[in-house]
């Protein structure tokens, strides 16, 4: 069976939190109530499902989801005991749990666990006609929700010498939050490969800062340990909250697609997708592009330049000694061994700009303190500066330039394996007037490409994965 076809709702369960006061009256609650505890109204409505959508982005600290729902009056009572639709009967205003169990031949999207569930964020919209009611409900992940109301309140590294990566998972340790109803808190909300490890220390004052934006302050100012330009993402996805390099991102996908099973599984082609038989069992199509890929951008080298993609000037004045110090950095002078999706990088040939002094179009200054506690100080027994803005905010900006030159489109059979942050091989077929079997892929538009966006979409009849994905050059690396 293809993977457009319809997928199997295991679980899609909404349960409805009651109040002694007014909602547990409900009498078939309070027979089986033992009188501790929360009250919680189970209520099952996979039938009645007519979309799913399932979001997920490397911008976001939390997964976003929605469902529509069609009812004709049966989905569960009220405390009266008279049927109704789930929106009115259940009462839903807000915040009710969602369990929701999805599958189909690639896989399984399992939001079912304790901290991996989705909650309603407000009264659904809806439209009502005298036999039936549409309504529409806005969903966010549980870890998203209530991290969106927690601060850091305590400083991180009071002695200048905490790993930034380590202060990211202390936080999320010491994330925690009181409802009325529930204590919760982040522990075990992520996988340790997920939050990969920098090496440059931090002071960090959380001055009841909120927590989310807390550590995506931190993306920028992150160095991957072991080599790697500055330039992290903090988001949520199926495995929890990660905290990953680009350059880790990259480096990590190529060894993924040196395993056969992987690389098939994440290898894509756009040949003819107009006319993609999706439903033949004998041939489902399964990692064909269905529609022709949407190119959102395309490297544009004056914006580039200007903006300091490729080379930029740093000033450094000494707020101590008064010392000025400037330096040039460029993407062939890289010493950070920057590691991109495609062949390799030229800018201009005729004019090398790690030999031109004067090649630049982007200054950024900085008036540093070496003894203040929020830059990290002085290196043991040495003058040089360590964990200062000079040395990863400019670099880490022409590292999320560089990242974004290319944004395409495209949507692909639903497969419930794929992820934000991981790469997948696009194959796009030759424009020619030639034999296209003597070159069938366009190998200046074919590649590797990072998945920055993913919506998972489902409805009665199909299922389908829209993505966003991203390349900072053309072509094919090298070492493949």
């Amino acid at each position: 069976m293809a993977f457009a076809n319809a997928s199997n709702y295991p679980k899609f369960q909404v349960i409805k939190r009651l109040t002694f006061l007014e909602d547990s009256m409900d009498v078939n609650i309070l027979k089986e109530w033992s009188g501790r505890g929360n009250i919680d109204k189970e209520i099952n409505i996979p039938g009645k499902v007519l979309d799913f959508n399932y979001y997920e982005s490397i911008y976001s600290p939390m997964v976003t989801a929605s469902f529509l729902m069609q009812s004709t009056g049966g989905d569960t009572s009220d405390k009266d005991d008279f049927a109704g639709t789930l929106k009115d009967a259940a009462k839903i205003r807000g915040f009710e749990e969602v369990l929701i169990k999805v599958q189909n031949e690639s896989g399984i999207l399992d939001w079912t666990k304790k901290k991996r569930r989705f909650k309603i964020i407000g009264s659904p919209f809806n439209v009502d006609d005298p036999q039936k009611q549409l309504a529409y409900f806005p969903m966010v992940s549980i870890n998203g929700l209530f991290a969106s109301n927690m601060v850091v309140k305590r400083a991180y590294g009071e002695n200048g010498k905490v790993k930034v990566s380590s202060a990211v998972k202390k936080m999320l340790n010491n994330g925690r939050i009181s409802t009325d109803t529930e204590n919760y808190s982040l522990r075990n909300t992520w996988k340790k490969e997920n939050i990969h490890d920098t090496e440059n220390n931090m002071k960090i004052t959380g001055k009841n800062e909120p927590l989310l934006d807390t550590i995506n302050e931190l993306c920028p100012k992150s160095i991957p340990e072991g080599g790697g330009d500055p330039g992290y993402f903090f988001f949520e996805n199926a495995d929890g909250y990660n905290y990953k390099s680009i350059h880790m991102m990259i480096k990590d996908g190529y060894e993924k697609h040196k395993k056969e099973g992987y690389r098939n599984t994440h290898t894509y082609t756009y040949i003819g997708g107009l006319q993609a038989n999706i439903d033949k069992e004998n041939d489902p199509n399964d990692y064909r592009v269905l529609l022709p890929p949407t190119v959102r951008r395309d490297q544009d080298a004056i914006n580039a330049i200007k903006g300091g993609t490729y080379s930029i000037r740093v000033c450094v004045i000494n707020a101590q000694t008064q010392e000025y110090d400037e330096k040039i950095y460029t993407i062939h002078n890289n010493d950070r061994k920057t590691i991109t999706l495609g062949e390799g990088i030229e800018v201009n040939r005729s004019n090398p700009q790690e030999l031109d002094q004067n090649s630049y179009c982007q200054t950024h200054t900085f008036y540093i303190d070496p003894d203040s506690e929020s830059n990290g100080g002085i290196k043991d027994n040495s003058t040089e500066k360590v964990d200062t803005p000079d040395l990863y905010l400019p670099r880490a900006l022409m590292r999320y330039g560089l990242l974004h030159a290319q944004l395409i489109e495209i949507q692909v059979p639903c497969n419930l394996e794929l992820t934000v942050g991981e790469l997948i091989q696009l194959n796009i077929e030759n424009i020619t007037q030639d034999e296209k079997i003597l070159k069938e892929y366009n190998e200046h538009r074919s590649g590797l490409y990072l998945i920055m966006h993913l919506c998972h979409y489902f409805d009665m009849e199909n299922s389908y994965t829209s993505l966003t994905l991203a390349r900072d050059e053309y072509g094919r690396p090298s070492e493949f």
